[in-house]
């Protein structure tokens, strides 16, 4: 239809050259011409086609570029969230191997200190065994004084044994009856002095002896421990084996402590130990020797000696307490 109608303009437009040129030759050249032009319609239309069909592609690959734009816009969005998770993992691991580093030099510097802790209990160990032997050489020393004492103590009193036999049998009847006299006292006092040899000298020191730890007591209540130390310490030097013994070794390590002498304290405490463990104040003087290692901030020591209160005296008063002490301790 375009075509005729190109045609026909064509024709109208040239019939007044075709009027002029009537020729044969020139009626050719315009059919020439005509199909030329033609042609050449023909050819603009395909092109126009082929414009609308590029259009319509276009249209759909700019669909399509804007489709890719949106999956690369969310693609780098999760690119993006998952280098931030990245960064925060990151963040938390440095974290936790900074605090990891820093809880080990805490146990580093905590097992260093234990180390240390436990030197030092060591050389307080062997200090104490070497405390303990001098006592057990001390011991033996004075087993042996007190063996060569009581030797020589026998043989003074078989001396006055034998004195007083021959002095009997040499003095004469009229001594024995002297006026104002009554002979029978005189009887049972000889009977008496035979039957029980040196008994009233040996009362006559228990009493005295028995007074001096009484008087060591008495200053001891009275918040007067040097008195009472040098009280006690006399009533020791005449009474090592009495049965008060191992309570006036314990008032002399409990005089020393009043006087925040602990070390010296904690030295006559072991003497109670040493010298009269199956004594009740065995283990009252292992207790306190816990409290005087406290006391010089001896905490592990102190520990052990409790420790050791509970192992050799699990029936003694003192449990309970050298519990309490282990739990406030911990």
């Amino acid at each position: 239809m375009k075509r005729s109608m190109t045609n026909l303009v064509l024709i109208l437009c040239l019939s007044p050259l075709l009027m002029q040129c009537a020729a044969e030759k020139d009626v050719r050249g315009l059919d020439m011409r005509l199909r030329l032009t033609d042609s050449k319609v023909e050819e603009m239309d395909n092109a126009f086609t082929a414009i609308k069909n590029q259009r319509g592609s276009q249209a759909e690959l700019a669909n399509q570029l804007e489709q890719i734009k949106s999956r690369l816009l969310q693609l780098e969005a999760r690119v993006e969230e998952k280098n931030i998770q990245t960064r925060k993992i990151q963040q938390e691991q440095a974290s936790l191997r900074q605090n990891t580093n820093s809880q080990i030099e805490q146990l580093r510097s905590q097992f260093t200190e234990l180390n240390n802790k436990l030197s030092g209990v060591n050389a307080q160990v062997a200090s104490v065994s070497d405390d303990v032997t001098r006592v057990q050489e001390n011991r033996a020393r004075e087993a042996a004084e007190r063996a060569a004492q009581a030797a020589k103590v026998a043989e003074e009193a078989q001396q006055k044994a034998e004195s007083a036999t021959t002095h009997r049998t040499i003095e004469p009847e009229e001594t024995k009856k002297k006026p104002g006299k009554i002979e029978e006292p005189a009887k049972q006092e000889e009977s008496a002095k035979s039957d029980t040899g040196k008994a009233t000298s040996q009362d006559a020191e228990t009493n005295t002896s028995d007074t001096l730890y009484n008087k060591g007591l008495a200053a001891y209540k009275a918040n007067k421990y040097k008195d009472a130390y040098s009280a006690f310490s006399n009533y020791l030097e005449k009474n090592r084996t009495a049965p008060l013994a191992p309570n006036a070794r314990f008032w002399l390590g409990e005089c020393l402590y009043q006087q925040k002498e602990f070390e010296l304290a904690i030295l006559e405490y072991q003497k109670v130990i040493a010298d009269y463990p199956k004594s009740n104040k065995a283990s009252a003087a292992l207790f306190k020797q816990g409290q005087a290692f406290e006391k010089l901030s001896e905490k592990e020591t102190a520990k052990i000696v409790y420790n050791k209160l509970l192992a050799d005296y699990p029936k003694s008063e003192q449990v309970e307490m050298a519990q309490k002490r282990l739990k406030d301790l911990r």
